[in-house]
């Protein structure tokens, strides 16, 4: 990778990084294709999730005080279980079908928060676990877990710090299992290419403290339309086979 290239990522990581913070996803799927220009998809998928699982520690340092362990402790331990099983997976469920699947249910997830109150719904807390697991999976297996994540997230009356804290434990969690794993089969390619990640890494913190003074002056509700428009934007782009 030459010099520029890393420059333009370092770039791409730092605006990335600013305009997610509030989704509670999208650096892993944003940076990833840029990645993979310069490197096999399995290699830049490691990649990626080191520098996401960085920022992420950067970022649940922020707003750890916010964190709501209630939905933690039902959401967040089947999320490490299903990281585990989608990273033993990960070549054997690259599936097309899988995304557009995905892809789907995603954008019901989101429209449902741009209805009018009396058609509105939200998913029963019974299935919480499901999701937890489900996120994990699709974290191991496809890198995007976080806008599975957030879709659940947004069944809870949480405050924007609290959401931003609960999403990020939760994805710190699936990316300490998971990067582990594929570390086990890919340590040589991460050590070639540590500049490139500590330049990427710092770039993505800058970019999150951009982002967090963009969550102060924005409104709750405000708030909930971004995640819940990224939500849908995703499932789109994954229905469609873009990402």
């Amino acid at each position: 990778m030459s010099f520029l290239a890393a420059a333009g990522i370092s770039l791409a990581a730092l605006l990335v990084a600013a305009m997610v913070l509030m989704s509670g996803f999208g650096l892993g799927t944003l940076l990833t294709p840029l990645f993979v220009l310069f490197y096999d998809i399995k290699i830049a998928v490691l990649l990626v999730a080191v520098v996401h699982f960085s920022n992420n520690l950067f970022k649940l340092g922020l707003f750890f005080r916010h964190l709501d362990l209630a939905i933690l402790k039902r959401f967040g331990a089947l999320s490490i279980a299903g990281a585990f099983v989608g990273s033993l997976l990960q070549a054997e469920l690259q599936s097309g079908t899988l995304k557009i699947g995905l892809g789907i249910l995603l954008v019901i997830l989101g429209t449902v928060e741009f209805l009018p109150p009396r058609f509105s719904w939200s998913l029963p807390k019974r299935f919480d676990p499901l999701g937890g697991f489900l996120s994990g999976l699709l974290g191991g297996v496809l890198g995007n877990q976080g806008a599975v994540r957030s879709a659940y997230l947004l069944n809870y009356s949480l405050s924007k710090e609290a959401f931003v804290a609960t999403a990020t434990i939760i994805a710190c969690l699936i990316d300490a299992t998971r990067i582990p794993i594929y570390l086990l089969s890919y340590s040589s390619e991460i050590a070639m290419a540590w500049p490139y990640l500590a330049a990427t890494t710092l770039a993505a913190f800058l970019g999150t403290l951009i982002g967090k003074w963009l969550l102060d002056i924005v409104s709750l509700g405000a708030f909930r339309r971004v995640v819940a428009g990224s939500v849908v934007v995703v499932g789109v782009a994954m229905a469609v086979a873009l990402i």
